[in-house]
């Protein structure tokens, strides 16, 4: 049996939570967060490497097995697990902990249990007199607003593989078309507040497009080209945020492909585990809770960083070896019923 090429896209998955880590650390003690190359935070590069990358591997586990039900709970064995993790970590240790509260009054507060929603990707961002006087205030765990983004890009690519089966080609390239449209109007839906919620959907599908073109199944490739340079053009050019928008995406993309065709980082994370999914949902309570314990101490930003990195990192090496990893037995296998 043929073994699977190695890459580096776990290693790529781990840079870039490391950058959202760095860019949230200027946010968490109230500097302005470094950008990149003037398109976006380095913490929105690091989110757009995560969307694009999510496109192409959530589209080939539906190309593996285009069963709805062995999909979703697939998906949910990788995203839940660990936020579960999390949610109970900062609602149960942190908060109590840290509040400014008294741990009754905390326990009692209708705002500490209505954060538990957050499990079922309904987010909240605040606890009860936790992290209320630091410098980037109330907000517990500023990252997981792109979940519920996730978990909905997920549900369009089962509804275009259900529609569209036996017209693969239409479905993804309308899949495409139509997320497009949402990155680029859909703020005059849902307000400015989204922007970066309806792009990263585009960001996505752009992922799943690649995906889809560059298997070995049959495209005609003359309509996928025009199709391509269509829905590219009205990426690029139709708002203002056009060529920042498609700047980034070139860059994710380039990225990704390049850790697509490149083995070297397999040897670190196949020793560390997949880490990047527990850095990313335990950065920011993390450096919020350190942010807190700095205030007055005069510490230089490098330690801050350094402790955040270090701290969440064992918390990112412990939930993938005992909680992510353990969940992911239970995945169903092709073909059998979910």
């Amino acid at each position: 049996m043929a073994t699977a090429q190695k890459n580096s896209l776990d290693l790529l998955r781990l840079f870039a939570a490391t950058l959202v880590l760095y860019s949230h650390q200027y946010a968490v003690l109230g500097f302005v967060q470094p950008a990149f190359l003037d398109w976006t935070t380095l913490g929105g590069a690091g989110v757009s490497i995560f969307f694009f990358l999510s496109g192409w591997l959530v589209w080939s586990s539906w190309a593996r097995d285009p069963d709805a039900n062995r999909f979703f709970l697939r998906r949910s064995l990788r995203i839940f697990p660990g936020l579960w993790l999390v949610v109970g970590v900062t609602v149960l240790l942190i908060g109590p902990v840290l509040s400014s509260l008294a741990m009754t009054d905390y326990f009692s507060a209708s705002k500490t249990w209505r954060y538990l929603t957050t499990s079922v990707l309904l987010v909240r961002y605040e606890l009860p007199g936790v992290f209320a006087s630091n410098p980037y205030p109330v907000a517990v765990n500023g990252s997981l607003w792109t979940l519920p983004v996730e978990f909905f890009c997920y549900v369009s690519v089962a509804l275009a593989g259900v529609l569209g089966r036996g017209r693969e080609n239409r479905a993804w390239g309308v899949g495409l078309g139509l997320a497009v449209l949402v990155a680029v109007f859909g703020t005059r839906v849902v307000g400015d507040k989204y922007i970066t919620h309806v792009e990263m959907v585009g960001f996505f599908w752009w992922g799943v497009w690649y995906g889809h073109v560059s298997t070995k199944a049959p495209v005609d490739r003359e309509k996928v080209l025009l199709w391509s340079a269509l829905v590219f053009v009205v990426f690029l050019v139709v708002d203002s945020r056009g060529v920042e928008r498609t700047a980034i995406l070139l860059f994710a993309a380039a990225l990704v492909i390049m850790a697509q065709k490149t083995a070297v980082g397999a040897g670190l994370t196949d020793r560390l585990g997949d880490l990047s999914y527990g850095m990313y949902i335990f950065a920011f309570p993390v450096q919020q809770t350190i942010a807190q314990m700095g205030q007055g101490r005069g510490w230089p930003f490098g330690l801050y960083l350094g402790l955040s990195f270090l701290v969440t990192a064992t918390l990112a090496y412990l939930s993938w070896h005992f909680v992510e990893k353990q969940a992911l037995r239970f995945k169903p296998k092709t073909g059998t019923p979910a």
